[in-house]
């Protein structure tokens, strides 16, 4: 895998890992962490997207805790039931949804028959014939029959029916039936049917038969214990019944039943509108927020007249109950306040009602979107293995949440996308390929790094680290800037530490660190060290289009380091360090120089031996810094004298060489203009052989230079002892001022 470029390998594995993620879970779908994975998902998505207004159709009338307690009993007496028919009919209500059972007869005597019993057994004469008045009356209530009564007169109650698929089977009564689904359209899915109800809890006869409807309220809870789904329809003795929340949909919708048509695991058909269901007939609840999202009102309110004007008014109004120890709530997505189970069935009408469902992808749909996520992962991680480790691990993984945002957004939109497993197959690609990086690709970058850093530049560290590749041999042609520097009598200075071999060791490494410093700080490369000598160069591995200025700043900052060595070795007694620089520009070859076994990132040409060459002359003309022509060609705002022309040992050709004394703020200083003029005269006056006139300049130039920070007396003593020499020893008439060193 090495053989293959970067983005091909990072991808590579990326999909491998992604790939392996993926099928795991698809052959660990059906397991209930999956489950609970996938749904708590759904339901971060809800509460993402927030609560939505529902429609103003559907209000919710609650026998709730101050019902209770004005009324007396659970379950109420359906007289009770009944005024409230008739209060919802005077209130305007168009359709009435009960989610009671009302499966026994109502037999509970009304309010004051035991008074009643009281009286008639101890009372005589009128208290006694009005008891028995009482009681007469009680023998023939029918509270059934005043509920019963009261429904047929609104002419829109739909009651419920519990399915159950324990017990015994049942017969289907023809009131069951006549509520079942009278139309069916083919259905181009495969119907999967995982309730099948056995038996029925239907409302006693008398309320059976004025209901307008029955619908079923069977519910089934996820793994979690949650409801998410609603079925539309069960089968049951060879029909499909209808839910309590379609038939109210429908009546709102369509009233006429047989227009109503199901597709079995398809969908329900409302007259022209389609009620989309997976395969078992269940509708995903598409949530509309927490509990009290929608309007709902107190039963004892609505019977004392409490409940304002046309607030129920052409509305269907579901009926239910929720009081302290009714257990018929649930969790909800949103929130951890329970959702009475009448709520539920709010939000499945007002779903269908406005067309808001929430779709299930087909099988098609998800293999391409396991497709699109493996080729997401490919991409991601081909970008990233381009990028360093790290931020291309950002890259890697912003599939993933570019996913959970398009996931949201098809969401919002009405799309239930499964997110686990391509969440996880994203994921896990990214963070593969930020493992695989650090582990096995950057591990040679960091083993580079903790091998060179101590040498080379830090941009040249990282260009090896991130390139290993690099280091094998070659080399290519480039104009560098190089510095050689050394501690001038260095042998005396080993001679002073002959008893004490690692002291002299410490010395060297306190001279030699923030020497290499300075160089790297001013993006200089540490070639190598040579015992007391460095030698740097610029502009390689990576451009730099000031390396001579940057060389010059370099050689004038370390000798101000020196300075402070020199004085902390002064207080423990050490002598003093002093030191020369060669500086020298040209065209070089510089890359891994070596054999097949061991190398280094080096420089070779003839630049480089000048340079050698001018840092032995710093000592034979009393400068610290000797600068090559084209170096000071380079540099020309720093402040340079020219010292002199040579010709160097090993080579045939003169130089001229230049004395580096500052930065560019000294060139421009009125005392070092007042000395180039007089160092020129000078100069001029000794190549023309006017010992006379060198001479003059010469004392122009030491009253000048005691102003200088930088000392020129030893050149100027130099100067003076060859004038005098060749005032006693004239040159041969074809000198020509230029000096041969005979030493390196």
């Amino acid at each position: 895998m090495r053989r293959l470029p970067p983005p091909l390998r990072d991808a590579f594995v990326a999909l491998c890992v992604a790939g392996c993620i993926l099928v795991a879970m698809r052959l660990a779908a059906q397991t209930d962490v999956a489950r609970m994975l996938e749904t708590t998902l759904l339901d971060t998505r809800f509460r993402v997207r927030g609560p939505v207004v529902p429609g103003p159709e559907t209000a919710i009338l609650l026998a709730d805790d101050a019902s209770l307690a004005a009324l007396g009993r659970w379950p109420l007496s359906r007289h009770v039931l009944a005024n409230a028919v008739r209060a919802l009919d005077a209130a305007g209500a168009r359709i009435i949804a009960f989610d009671m059972l009302f499966p026994e007869t109502d037999t509970t005597p009304p309010p004051g028959w035991r008074a009643a019993l009281g009286q008639w057994a101890s009372a005589e004469g009128t208290v006694r014939d009005a008891a028995a008045t009482a009681l007469a009356g009680l023998a023939v209530d029918d509270p059934d029959g005043d509920l019963a009564s009261a429904m047929h007169d609104f002419g829109h109650v739909l009651l419920p029916v519990a399915l159950s698929p324990i017990g015994p089977e049942g017969d289907e009564p023809d009131s069951l039936a006549a509520s079942a689904f009278q139309s069916f359209e083919r259905s181009t899915a495969k119907p999967s049917f995982p309730l099948q109800p056995r038996n029925a809890m239907l409302p006693v006869a008398p309320l059976a038969a004025a209901a307008t409807a029955l619908g079923h309220v069977t519910v089934t809870y996820d793994v979690d214990g949650r409801l998410r789904y609603a079925f539309l329809s069960l089968p049951y003795q060879g029909d499909f019944l209808p839910s309590l929340s379609l038939r109210a949909a429908a009546l709102w919708l369509e009233p006429d039943w047989s227009k109503t048509a199901l597709a079995p695991g398809e969908a329900v058909r409302i007259g022209p509108e389609i009620v989309p269901t997976d395969a078992a007939g269940r509708m995903v609840v598409n949530f509309r927020g927490p509990r009290g999202t929608f309007p709902t009102y107190s039963l004892i309110d609505l019977l004392n007249g409490r409940v304002p004007a046309d607030a129920l008014r052409g509305r269907i109004v579901l009926m239910g109950a929720s009081f302290t120890g009714n257990e018929d709530t649930n969790p909800s997505p949103f929130g951890r306040k329970l959702l009475p189970g009448i709520e539920f069935h709010a939000n499945v009408i007002d779903s269908i009602l406005h067309r808001d469902f929430i779709r299930q992808l087909d099988p098609g749909a998800v293999g391409l979107l396991l497709a699109a996520t493996l080729l997401a992962v490919g991409v991601a991680a081909a970008a990233a293995s381009l990028l360093p480790t790290w931020f291309g691990g950002i890259v890697a993984l912003l599939p993933a949440a570019g996913f959970a945002v398009l996931a949201q957004i098809a969401f919002n939109r009405g799309y239930w996308i499964p997110a686990t497993g391509a969440l996880a197959a994203l994921a896990g690609g990214g963070l593969s390929v930020i493992l695989f990086r650090y582990l096995m690709v950057d591990r040679e970058g960091r083993r580079v790094k903790s091998a060179f850093r101590r040498y080379l530049a830090p941009a040249l560290v990282n260009r090896i680290a991130a390139n290993p590749e690099r280091l094998r041999l070659g080399g290519e042609k480039r104009t560098l800037t190089l510095m050689f520097c050394d501690i001038r009598g260095f042998s005396g200075v080993s001679e002073g530490f002959r008893e004490d071999p690692q002291g002299l060791t410490r010395l060297i490494n306190r001279f030699l660190t923030p020497m290499t410093d300075i160089i790297l700080a001013r993006q200089g490369t540490i070639d190598k060290y040579m015992g007391d000598c460095i030698m740097a160069f610029w502009n390689a591995p990576l451009d730099d289009a000031g390396h001579a200025a940057h060389a010059c700043d370099s050689a004038l900052a370390m000798f101000t380091a020196l300075d402070r060595l020199n004085d902390a070795l002064d207080r423990e007694g050490t002598a003093p360090l002093k030191i020369g620089i060669g500086l020298n520009t040209g065209a070089c070859v510089v890359g891994n120089m070596g054999s097949e076994q061991r190398f280094d990132y080096s420089v070779l040409g003839d630049a480089v031996n000048l340079a050698s060459r001018l840092e032995g002359q710093s000592k034979t003309y009393g400068v610290g810094v000797v600068v090559g022509e084209d170096t000071r060609a380079s540099a020309a705002d720093h402040a340079m004298l020219e010292i002199d022309r040579i010709i160097v040992k090993g080579k045939a050709e003169a130089v001229s060489i230049f004395a580096l004394l500052g930065a560019p703020d000294l060139a421009r200083s009125e005392i070092f203009q007042a000395l180039e003029g007089p160092h020129a005269a000078m100069l001029a006056s000794y190549r023309r052989r006017d010992w006379d006139g060198a001479m003059v300049a010469l004392a122009q130039c030491r009253d000048l230079m005691t102003r200088l920070p930088t000392g020129l007396g030893g050149l100027y003593d130099l100067y003076a002892a060859r004038v005098e020499a060749f005032r006693q020893n004239p040159p041969p008439p074809d000198w020509d001022g230029v000096y041969i060193a005979l030493s390196k």
